[in-house]
C-alpha cells in the first residue's frame, strides 16, 4: 500500500522534468525481504541530466540505480533491479539495511495518455489499484469504473481491479506485482492557535491532509498554517459527516470550544481522537458533554510520554502518536526489533 500524496509528487516533478526537454524514469520498489529502509510502493524519479527526486534507500543504492534507469530512459524498455544487501560484497559495508530489495525501473513518457490519466488520478487523491507485470509488460491502472486502463506489451491482466487489490499484499505473484494507492489520511486540529502551528506543519509533514478548524480567521489562515487546509467555522457549525474518518487534536485552549469539537469528533466515525490537557479536565468534558467514549478511540493526554516540555516537542510527541495510531504501531522504541517495517 502507496500514497497518493507521493505519487502525485513524483509524476509532477517527473512531467516538470520532461517539459522541459529531458527524459525521465519511474522507480518503484515492488518487492522486500528482511530489512529496508522503505516499504513496497514508495517512489522516486530521476531524469536523463542526472537530477533525482524522493529516495528508495539511505543512499546507498541511487547511484547505482541511476545507471538502469539511465538504460531505460535512452531504450524505452523497462526493468527490474534486484539487490541483495546482505549477500553481495558491494552492499554489505555497513551501510545498507541487510535485507532483499527488488526495484521496477521504467522510462515515463508524459506524451502517452496512459502517463497523463494516471497523473490526473493521483491528483484527484483516490484510492485506486495499480500495478503490472514484471520486467517489461503490460502497466496498468484501475479506472473508477472498476476497468484497466494499460499501456505496454500483452493483454489484460489476469485478475479484475477488485482481486488484484486483495492479491497487493503479496507482492510479485506470477510475475504481476500490485499496489493500492491510498489518499493521506486527514487530520483536524480543533484550534488555531500557537502551538498548534509545530503540530500542523510536522503532522503535513508526515503525509498527513491538515485541517485547523477555528473561527477565529485572523489566525486561522495561510500565513498562520501555510499549507494546509482552513475550515473557519466554529465546531458547533460543522456537519460530523464533512470530517468522518479523521484523526482529530483537540487543542483550543478553551474548554468549551473543545467540548463542542469533542462532540462533532465523536458523531463523526473518528479514528483517532487526541485532547491536550491534564486527563481529569477531559473526564470533565466528558460528563458534562455526555460524550459515550467507550468506543472512542479518545486518547488523553494525547501524546507519547517522551518528556516533551516546549511546543515543539509537544508537537513531536502528538504526531508521534498519529503517525503510530495510523500504521497501527503501539509507538514503542525500536530497539531489538529484526524488521522496522511489518
Amino acid at each position: 500500500m502507496s500514497s497518493t500524496r507521493e505519487a502525485r509528487i513524483m509524476l509532477e516533478t517527473a512531467e516538470q522534468w520532461h517539459q522541459q526537454g529531458q527524459k525521465v524514469a519511474l522507480l518503484t520498489l515492488v518487492g522486500v525481504k528482511g530489512s529496508a529502509y522503505r516499504r513496497p510502493g514508495a517512489k522516486m524519479v530521476m531524469a536523463l541530466n542526472g537530477r533525482m527526486h524522493g529516495a528508495l534507500s539511505g543512499g546507498c543504492l541511487e547511484g547505482d540505480l541511476f545507471i538502469y534507469a539511465e538504460q531505460a530512459m535512452n531504450t524505452g524498455v523497462p526493468t527490474v533491479r534486484d539487490y541483495d544487501l546482505a549477500e553481495d560484497e558491494m552492499w554489505s559495508l555497513g551501510i545498507g539495511c541487510k535485507g532483499h530489495v527488488e526495484i521496477w525501473v521504467e522510462p515515463v513518457d508524459f506524451t502517452e495518455s496512459f502517463w497523463q490519466e494516471l497523473l490526473e488520478k493521483v491528483r484527484r487523491e483516490e484510492a485506486f489499484s495499480w500495478g503490472g507485470q514484471l520486467p517489461q509488460g503490460q502497466r496498468y491502472f484501475a479506472t473508477n469504473a472498476g476497468e484497466w486502463r494499460t499501456r505496454g506489451h500483452g493483454g489484460m491482466p489476469p485478475f479484475t481491479p477488485l482481486e488484484a487489490e486483495a492479491l497487493a499484499s503479496a507482492g510479485v505473484k506470477d510475475g504481476y506485482w500490485w499496489d493500492v494507492m491510498r489518499p493521506p489520511q486527514r487530520l483536524i486540529v480543533a484550534g488555531a492557535g500557537h502551538d498548534a502551528r509545530p503540530v500542523a506543519s510536522l503532522a503535513r509533514q508526515a503525509g498527513f491532509d491538515v485541517v485547523v478548524l477555528d473561527a477565529r480567521d485572523h489566525v486561522n489562515n495561510e500565513e498562520q498554517f501555510p499549507g494546509v487546509r482552513h475550515l473557519v467555522r466554529d465546531a458547533s457549525e460543522v456537519d460530523p459527516e464533512e470530517l468522518s474518518k479523521s484523526f482529530w487534536v483537540i487543542m483550543n485552549h478553551h474548554q468549551r470550544r473543545d467540548e463542542e469539537a469533542m462532540m462533532v469528533a465523536a458523531h463523526s466515525a473518528p479514528r483517532f481522537i487526541g485532547m491536550l490537557g491534564p486527563l481529569s479536565r477531559t473526564r470533565d468534558m466528558i460528563a458534562k458533554t455526555g460524550v459515550a467514549v467507550s468506543q472512542l478511540p479518545l486518547y488523553s493526554p494525547v501524546g507519547l510520554d517522551i518528556g516533551a516540555e516546549n511546543p515543539d516537542e509537544i508537537a513531536i510527541s502528538i504526531v508521534s502518536q498519529l503517525m503510530a495510531a495510523r500504521n497501527e504501531s503501539l509507538g514503542g522504541p525500536l530497539d531489538g526489533k529484526e524488521r522496522i517495517h511489518r
